[in-house]
């Protein structure tokens, strides 16, 4: 009996184990075959992650950047205002100035030129630097003419051909090497003087000539009445020229 349990036990552990080697021997089911479609995606965050963070901007907010313009300066004409005032007020740049701890450069003697009056008119440019008054003096004269820091010319009372004029620049710590010149007004052009004389005296001749003949024809016609009335007044004068 003993010995049937153990036949029969061996019997169903063989059947079993058969089962087990079938099914891992049978072919599976086919299934079918999946491919993945892999597309490439350029990631921009980082770019944009590092423009945000270099130029950061609020939303609704533009940023615009103004670029500085020279101020409305010139060295050679008569300043009211101080280009430092200008700049302060406005934001504009001024030429570049030298400190008021430096002497100023000279400035460049312009031109001289006679007013309304007779006088002469000396201008002149202002450098670039610091300057509280100008001083303009004549060779061979001890005289010296002060003018304001914003002037740029200057009137020179007695002033003669051939003299030299100079003018320098001055502040607290001096006065600055002198810009001079010799003055020299231009004569006038004896081309167009000696055309002047000519037509002056082309006209004279030609009001001469009309005064001549307009005397001329009064002679004439005051003769001409005379004779009509001597003639008129003779009895013996006839038209047909018998007594």
């Amino acid at each position: 009996m003993l010995l049937g349990s153990k036949v029969t036990f061996l019997l169903v552990l063989l059947c079993v184990m058969e089962c087990v080697r079938s099914t891992s021997v049978s072919p599976s089911i086919p299934q079918p075959h999946t491919r993945v479609r892999i597309i490439e995606v350029e990631d921009d965050y980082d770019d944009e992650l590092s423009k945000t963070t270099l130029t950061p901007r609020s939303p609704g907010v533009t940023t615009s950047r103004v670029i500085p313009r020279p101020c409305d300066y010139d060295p050679c004409e008569v300043q009211t205002t101080p280009c430092e005032k200008i700049s302060a007020l406005t934001g504009c740049l001024c030429p570049g100035l030298t400190g008021p701890e430096e002497r100023p450069e000279p400035p460049k003697l312009r031109e001289m030129k006679l007013d309304g009056s007779g006088e002469v008119v000396v201008h002149w440019c202002a450098p670039r630097s610091n300057v509280t008054y100008y001083e303009v003096t004549i060779k061979g004269r001890k005289k010296q003419h002060h003018f304001r820091e914003h002037l740029r010319n200057g009137v020179i009372p007695g002033m003669k051909v051939g003299e030299t004029v100079c003018v320098a620049a001055g502040n607290q710590v001096g006065l600055s090497e002198k810009s001079c010149t010799l003055y020299d007004p231009p004569q006038p052009d004896r081309v167009s003087l000696s055309a002047g004389i000519i037509a002056g005296s082309v006209g004279f001749l030609l009001l001469v000539s009309a005064l001549a003949v307009v005397l001329w024809r009064r002679r004439t016609c005051r003769k001409s009445g005379m004779g009509e009335a001597e003639g008129l007044g003779n009895p013996s004068y006839t038209n047909d020229g018998a007594l």
